[in-house]
């Protein structure tokens, strides 16, 4: 290979290595986020889960909202004054049965950062309770 040959080819590794990080990274920080977020809304069906089986007068909301912060905690994401987590749970009656309403948003921590993200991943689900009497 020439010289000339080899410094076309350094010049062109030079012109499309940005390019290729910028979306190696991409590819990384939004599989990261999808990741995280999964893991927001699964912690929130289960701490849901959770809620509903509990009698209304036994305080449905306060066991979904304990439940999600148990389990966020175990993916990592401890809600104990380092993330501003938001978790609201209320009981609610929805179409003449009692339901226990949860709210979660947790801000995002990028991976990498090179590309925009969310700031925050959130979930809103209602369920009713199991117990209706």
């Amino acid at each position: 290979m020439s010289p000339a040959r080899r410094g076309a080819a350094a010049v062109e590794f030079a012109l499309t290595m940005p390019v290729l990080l910028v979306i190696i990274f991409g590819v990384l920080d939004y599989s990261w986020y999808i990741k995280q977020a999964t893991d927001v809304v699964r912690a929130s069906r289960e701490g849901l889960r959770v809620g509903v089986t509990v009698a209304v007068d036994d305080g449905p909301d306060v066991a979904a909202e304990t439940h999600v912060e148990t389990v966020l905690s175990g993916y990592g994401m401890a809600c104990d004054g380092s993330l501003d987590c938001e978790i609201e749970a209320s009981t609610t009656t929805v179409e003449g049965l009692n339901a226990v309403s949860l709210e979660v948003r947790v801000p995002y921590m990028p991976l990498i950062g090179m590309v925009p993200t969310p700031e925050y991943m959130a979930t809103q689900l209602t369920m009713a309770l199991e117990d209706q009497t």
